[in-house]
């Protein structure tokens, strides 16, 4: 399974003062710089490590696939792949701000609702992640673990 994160207010404060989690290699953060990443998010993706599921970052920004991965890495977190705004522009034919199943992507979290009505129209599932929600990882993996039973049991 993959499972794609959305990073403005889903992952990375925008707009949203969210708690932040501590790098695992903070030398390396200091030296590098950059953003912080939310809270919850090894928890998450410790959970995906567990079941085999790629992870990977489905972003409207500009950001380069290059310094999206080091983001990660600085937490122990490895992607399977990044889609930017220039590789979706380059890469998606269908008229929407994100297209998941362009890139055989299961899931995407993300904090726009405008995203999850793109969802039901284009046939694609989003998880609604909230900026101010404190429970966001814990509900995300209550639901991943019930849609894991589901896709077990077919």
């Amino acid at each position: 399974m993959r499972i794609a994160f959305d990073l403005d207010n889903t992952l990375i404060r925008c707009g949203y003062d969210f708690p932040l989690e501590q790098p695992l290699r903070r030398t390396w953060a200091k030296l590098l710089g950059g953003e912080r990443l939310r809270l919850g998010i090894t928890e998450v993706a410790c959970y995906c490590r567990q079941h085999n599921w790629e992870m990977w970052v489905y972003t409207t920004s500009h950001r380069s696939s290059w310094y999206v991965r080091k983001l990660f890495w600085l937490y122990g977190i490895s992607l399977a792949g990044v889609v930017n705004q220039q590789r979706h522009s380059r890469e998606v034919t269908a008229w929407c701000s994100k297209h998941p199943p362009s890139f055989n992507i299961d899931y995407l979290l993300d904090d726009a609702e405008g995203v999850r009505l793109e969802g039901e129209h284009h046939t694609f599932r989003v998880i609604l992640v909230q900026p101010q929600d404190t429970q966001w990882a814990t509900k995300v993996l209550n639901q991943l673990a019930v849609e894991n039973k589901a896709q077990v049991a077919t």
